[in-house]
């Protein structure tokens, strides 16, 4: 059972307004242990895609303060090449989470299937990139979980931008943060110093 004052504080930045009543849920884009992600479009606009996050209230109670930090994060982040962040709704059972909708998949899926890139894409998408990990960066943000799985592909056309994406271990760096010492990521991805 959720705690009475759990979500609380998130209220505060959420519209209780249902989440159906202004969007339309189209199909299921993906899920995991938290949630699943659907795409979706505004009932007067249904032409306008978005990627709607419905997390189960009852599977974060105890990590409410990483949901206010991505949530934070996302909302202070403006760039061509970072998933674009709309806004949220909460319900007696979920969270709702908009975003930008991506509909090109996983960098990752992008590599596997054509095996190779030439040069010139391979130059620009690091270049992408990079450019988000530097607006990051300059924002004393941190992503901490880089890997291909977390850019998506803007679209499914050849020469697609890529977006960053899953703030979910995200930090911001306070003035007197010297060194992160949490170890966090993925292992096959992680830094050989992390470990």
């Amino acid at each position: 059972m959720v705690e009475k004052d759990a979500f609380a504080e998130v209220k505060k930045n959420f519209s209780n307004e249902d989440v159906r009543t202004k969007y339309k849920f189209l199909k299921v884009l993906g899920g995991g242990h938290f949630g699943t992600v659907r795409l979706g479009a505004p009932k007067d606009a249904l032409k306008n895609f978005v990627a709607i996050k419905s997390i189960l209230k009852s599977s974060i109670v105890k990590d409410i303060k990483h949901l206010e930090e991505e949530l934070f994060i996302l909302s202070k982040i403006n760039h061509p090449n970072i998933i674009r962040f709309h806004e949220t709704y909460i319900d007696h059972r979920y969270i709702h989470i908009v975003m930008e909708a991506c509909t090109g998949g996983e960098l990752f899926d992008r590599i596997v299937k054509n095996n190779h890139f030439d040069e010139k894409y391979a130059s620009d998408l690091m270049k992408q990139m990079l450019s988000s990990i530097k607006h990051m960066h300059d924002m004393d943000i941190v992503h901490r979980d880089l890997k291909p799985e977390n850019f998506l592909m803007a679209d499914k056309t050849d020469n697609s931008e890529v977006k960053l994406i899953d703030f979910g271990l995200s930090k911001r760096l306070a003035e007197t943060d010297h060194k992160m010492s949490t170890v966090v990521g993925t292992p096959y991805y992680v830094a050989p110093e992390v470990l």
